[in-house]
């Protein structure tokens, strides 16, 4: 497969070395990028492991996934990059579907999104009220940005690359308005989280610099300089 995976890893050491085994019996020939993120448990000495057959980048803190995924992206050498989450929340199948959608050039941009949420009433109450900031500004009819898999042909990873600026997981925010502003086609898949998902955290302090991400994202003039090149 023609495919890039690239797996932004923090604090994966429970479960990391059992889903790169999926990923290495699954995707034969394809190149595994993980990017240990300052883990602090033993995720780099797990995946250390399997340095002949991933490639491993090693950030010495914690930066946060926008970055993770910005490095992963210098680096991957396939005409197709899919990045999911280290404890495989959306499992393989959805993975060789959006590789699949995107060899056969069914679109530019593929995205899950999610209609079940296994989400307490403080996590249901933020996404829905982000979402309405993301509408209000960018007025797309994507309506599940952070949904945790998204895939891309090299092609536009490689003329956006530069310009990407967000270190956290408002990337997906930014991927997605840099696919509308280069016209790419944006298609979606529904996608279903496992049970065996460990739930993320989300404090106050994240939601209000998501915020002032946002606000980054969709004034940044520099996104325009040379998008026909």
């Amino acid at each position: 497969m023609n495919l890039s995976i690239i797996i932004p890893a923090y604090n994966s050491g429970q479960f990391i070395e059992k889903n790169i085994e999926t990923l290495l019996n699954n995707f034969s020939g394809s190149e595994i990028i993980i990017v240990n993120d300052g883990s602090t448990d033993d995720t780099l000495n797990k995946i250390s492991n399997y340095q002949e057959k991933i490639v491993i980048i090693n950030h010495s803190k914690n930066y946060g996934k926008g970055k993770a995924l910005r490095s992963g992206f210098k680096i991957a050498s396939k005409d197709i990059i899919i990045f999911t989450d280290a404890d495989l929340p959306y499992g393989i199948e959805n993975i060789k579907i959006m590789y699949d959608m995107l060899a056969r050039n069914e679109g530019d941009v593929i995205i899950g999104y999610r209609t079940d949420f296994k989400e307490n009433f403080w996590r249901h109450a933020t996404h829905w009220g982000i979402n309405i900031i993301i509408q209000t500004l960018f007025w797309w009819s994507i309506f599940d940005t952070q949904c945790g898999i998204k895939g891309f042909k090299k092609s536009f990873i490689d003329k956006i690359e530069s310009k990407l600026i967000i270190d956290n997981f408002t990337i997906d925010i930014e991927l997605l308005y840099m696919a509308k502003i280069h016209k790419q086609k944006i298609l979606k898949i529904l996608v279903e989280m496992k049970k065996d998902t460990h739930a993320s955290t989300i404090k106050i302090k994240d939601i209000i610099i998501m915020c002032f991400d946002i606000l980054k994202i969709r004034f940044n003039k520099n996104y325009f300089k040379n998008k026909n090149d």
